[in-house]
This record gives structure tokens, C-alpha cells and sequence, in this order.
């Protein structure tokens, strides 16, 4: 008897051992990048994510566990199969996996890049008519963000469209001159009469009160282009399909709030260019459209804000993606639209507790349309705005940086600006970026940049976005930014 209770003994004894310990969860360990089944490389980055305060080593080699939780390393393979083990650890809780990666050193194989459709010239030409919210292109070309854009215009100009590629028209602005414009913002019309170059009429440039307006006669809606310049400041409009004959450019006010006077040049035959010289340095936006259910070309130029105080001033922010639209994710699974809209609402605390009215594009977990963001910010009439985003790409071992995009030229002062602050946080500098193509820049109504903090995909800078005092010390860096450009600004004279 004595030996059975013994025997049942041991055995209830040695399974309660077996038993894992009540309230002692497996140690996390989630292999993110790095794995695939076969490369053709010799070397790979490896990132796997476990518990922040773990230990962790990579084809036993002990390697740096983030706050995050995140780790990584690269690691040279050897031709064929490589078993490489990735093991994490947390006082007495272990986990680890293998990893069964093939390096296949043969030759290349052939690429298999699907051939650019080529692009056809019509027989007989066509005549398409612009829709709301046309733009043109310089090229055919594309890319993630579209085409590189010559700029929005105007609805009901028709073009002719001599051929097509994919979704665009090619479309003939002039004898020397073509450009794109998607399909989708195009329907078809009837040749235009009379064809050929048309005569400009008179000019009138006047005070309209917060804006300059520069009021253009033509016989018809011709399709233009816009650009700007700052030394001198100047902005120019080019007419597609017109020649000179303005002998009245009359200004209406003797003394003008922005702009210093406007001269015209016939740069081609059939290409009027309109040139506004500015008496300020800095720009606050302008805008190029058709006068409603006319053909005077109007040219709306801002004046400068009556006080350049944060307190007298209307600011727009936009928290890229949201909603349905999660924008990037890091190894330890932090989304871009999170990380975005907490810095924006810092940086708006901020910017109130000066005195500014901010105007959002999103204040919540919402995926406004680009379209939408941009007509908030319009019927704010924001004196400058900030779209905050953070980047992805790249190797996940390395630290990218900061960058700072903008379209427009005059915008390039507020872009030095905010990256110059930026910089003070000890990231490394990005870029500053120009004629970056994204809608968001796209507007002339005002001052604007888009913000690519850090890299997500970083570890280092993943580790830097999971802080929230690091958020708030962007949003204090790009507040900063933003009274830095008022006063620069508030030294007008050129």
C-alpha cells in the first residue's frame, strides 16, 4: 500500500513539473522581414520582434533589442541552404524559431518587368474638354504618385489630343508644345472656331481687397501653366494658343497690396507668358482660373496678413492617412496614421496655446479624400499649412532621417524652415525635397509642406516614434519652424 501512494506520488508530482507555471505567458517572438523561402543575394536583413526588455540574438549573435521590442541583423548566407536561428529571451521564458533560407547564386534569371504600353498618335485628331479637377502633365511618365504634374486648370478649355498612352491624352498646347491629361478628366468636344492662335484682349490689375487680381481678356477658355520664382519674386502664367494684342493693361488702384507691376512677354508665337513682379519677398499664395461662365483668365494674388503673429493667423494641419487608410507599419505594429494624427494634435495644443486658429483636416480615426482635405483648408483660407506623415522604406538597420516635400518654389522658404528644426532633434537630414508630386501640395493658395518625420521601417526611428516625448518635441520643433518663417517673412522688402 505504502509503495502505490508512494508511485502515485512521484507521478502527480512529475506532472504538476510538466505543467507550465499559472500566469506565465510564452515568451513573444514574431519573425517580421527577412524570412523568405529563397533569395539571390548573399547577404539579408533579418527582423523579428519580441518582448521590450528581451534579449535576442540572430545566427547566435547577440544583437540590440529596441524599446520597441524590435531587433535585427543582416547575415551572409552561403550558397544553398542556411539554417539560421533566432532566439529571444526574458529571465527563466525562452522562445526561439529557425529559419530555412535558400541563396540561390545561379545566374539571373531573365526579368520579367511587364513592357510599357507604347504610346499611339491618332489619325485624325481629337478634341477633348477639360473636367473639374484636371491637371496636366509634363511627360507620360508615372510612378506611385502619378505623373509629374505641370499644374491644375481650369474646366471647359478645349484641347486638341493628338494621341494617347494607357489613361492620358497627349494634347498639343501649342505649335511646339504638347502635354498629358488624364482621360478621366476629359470628355469629348467639338473642334474649336476659329482655330489657330487667338488675340489676347486688355488687362485691368487692381486692389480687390485681400487679394491682387490681375483680369485677363481672352475670346475663348486656352489652356495655361503657372510656375513661381523668389529672387526676384514673381509669378508667371503661361497661355497656350495666344498672341499679343493687350494694348490696355490698366491698373485700377493706385497703390496695389502685393504686386509691384505686371508685364507680359511672347515667348513663342503661340505662347503668351503673363509676369507679375511682387514687392515682397515671400508669396502667400495665388490662385489661376476662369472668371465663372467666362473667358476673362483671372489671377488672384494674395496680399500679405495684415499681422504676422501666430495669434492673427489661421493655420492648416493635416494628419496624413487615416481611417480605413493606415499609411505605414512598423515591426512592433505602431500605424503611420496614429503616429501622425498624435503629433498633429500636439502640434495643434501648440500652435492654440499662441493664439493661432488651426484648422484640421481630421481629428479622429477618419480618412478624409485628398479633394476633401484641400477644400477644408481653402474655405479656411489657412495663412500656411503642414500635412504630417512619416515615411517607410529602406533598410530597417540603417537611420534615414527627416525630410521635408513641397511643389511649389515659394514654398521652398517654410520647407528650409521646418527642416532646420527638425534637425535639432539629432535626426539625420533626408532630404529636402522639391517638386514632390503628391496631391496635398498641389495647392497655390497658400504656403505648404508635407512633413516625413522618420522612417518607420527604421528601428532606430521606430524606436524614437513609440516615445511620446519625442512625438511632442516634432510637434514642438515644427511649431517652432512655423514662427521662424513669420519672422524671416516679416522682412518683406526684396
Amino acid at each position: 500500500m505504502k509503495q502505490t501512494c508512494r508511485t502515485l506520488l512521484l507521478a502527480a508530482l512529475a506532472a504538476v513539473a510538466a505543467m507550465p507555471l499559472r500566469g506565465v505567458e510564452p515568451l513573444p517572438l514574431t519573425i517580421y522581414s527577412g524570412a523568405p523561402d529563397t533569395v539571390r543575394t548573399s547577404r539579408t536583413t533579418i527582423v523579428g520582434v519580441t518582448a521590450p526588455g528581451a534579449s535576442a540574438s540572430i545566427g547566435s549573435e547577440a544583437v540590440r533589442v529596441y524599446r520597441t521590442g524590435s531587433f535585427g541583423r543582416e547575415v551572409t548566407l552561403v550558397p544553398g541552404q542556411n539554417r539560421v536561428p533566432v532566439e529571444v529571451a526574458l529571465g527563466d521564458r525562452k522562445a526561439e524559431k529557425t529559419l530555412e533560407i535558400y541563396y540561390d547564386n545561379s545566374a539571373p534569371r531573365p526579368s520579367r518587368k511587364k513592357a510599357e504600353s507604347a504610346e499611339t498618335r491618332f489619325v485624325e485628331p481629337r478634341y477633348v474638354e477639360s473636367l473639374p479637377g484636371a491637371y496636366l502633365q509634363y511627360g507620360n511618365g508615372d510612378d506611385r504618385l502619378g505623373g509629374s504634374k505641370m499644374g491644375f486648370i481650369d474646366e471647359g478649355i478645349v484641347m486638341k489630343a493628338i494621341g494617347e498612352k494607357g489613361s492620358l491624352f497627349c494634347v498639343r498646347l501649342g505649335e511646339n508644345r504638347t502635354a498629358y491629361i488624364p482621360k478621366e478628366y476629359t470628355r469629348g468636344a467639338e473642334a474649336p472656331v476659329p482655330a489657330g492662335a487667338l488675340n489676347t484682349g486688355n488687362w485691368t490689375v487692381s486692389d480687390a481687397g485681400a487679394v491682387d487680381r490681375v483680369a485677363i481678356a481672352l475670346p475663348r477658355r486656352l489652356a495655361y501653366h503657372y510656375a513661381t520664382d523668389i529672387n526676384p519674386s514673381e509669378i508667371t502664367v503661361d497661355i497656350f494658343g495666344a498672341t499679343d494684342n493687350s494694348n490696355w493693361i490698366t491698373q485700377r488702384t493706385l497703390s496695389l497690396g502685393i504686386i509691384d507691376y505686371v508685364d507680359f512677354r511672347q515667348t513663342a508665337s503661340d505662347v503668351y507668358r503673363v509676369i507679375i513682379r511682387l514687392k515682397d519677398k515671400y508669396q502667400w499664395g495665388f490662385s489661376v482660373g476662369y472668371e465663372a461662365g467666362g473667358s476673362n483668365l483671372v489671377i488672384d494674388v494674395r496680399h500679405r496678413p495684415a499681422s504676422l503673429s501666430l495669434k492673427n493667423l489661421t493655420i492648416g494641419l493635416d494628419a496624413g492617412h487615416g481611417g480605413p487608410y493606415p499609411g505605414a507599419r512598423s515591426p512592433s505594429g505602431l500605424l503611420e496614421k496614429d503616429v501622425n494624427l498624435d503629433i498633429v494634435k500636439h502640434l495643434q495644443a501648440i500652435l492654440e496655446s499662441k493664439g493661432a486658429k488651426v484648422v484640421m483636416t481630421r481629428t479622429g480615426d477618419t480618412g478624409p479624400s485628398m479633394a476633401e482635405r484641400k477644400r477644408i483648408w481653402r474655405d479656411a483660407r489657412v495663412d500656411l499649412a503642414v500635412s504630417v506623415h512619416n515615411n517607410s522604406g529602406g533598410g530597417a538597420l540603417s537611420s534615414p532621417g527627416t525630410a521635408v516635400l513641397y511643389k511649389h518654389l515659394f514654398c521652398r522658404p517654410l520647407a528650409q524652415a521646418v527642416t532646420a528644426r527638425l534637425l535639432e532633434t539629432g535626426l539625420p537630414l533626408f532630404g529636402i525635397v522639391q517638386n514632390f508630386n503628391f496631391s496635398l501640395n498641389g495647392p497655390t493658395e497658400f504656403p505648404e509642406v508635407l512633413v516625413e518625420g522618420m522612417f518607420m521601417s527604421s528601428l532606430e526611428e521606430e524606436e524614437k516614434l513609440a516615445d511620446p516625448a519625442f512625438r511632442r518635441k516634432v510637434a514642438e520643433k515644427i511649431a517652432a519652424a512655423i514662427e521662424d518663417y513669420l519672422k524671416e517673412t516679416s522682412r518683406q522688402t526684396n
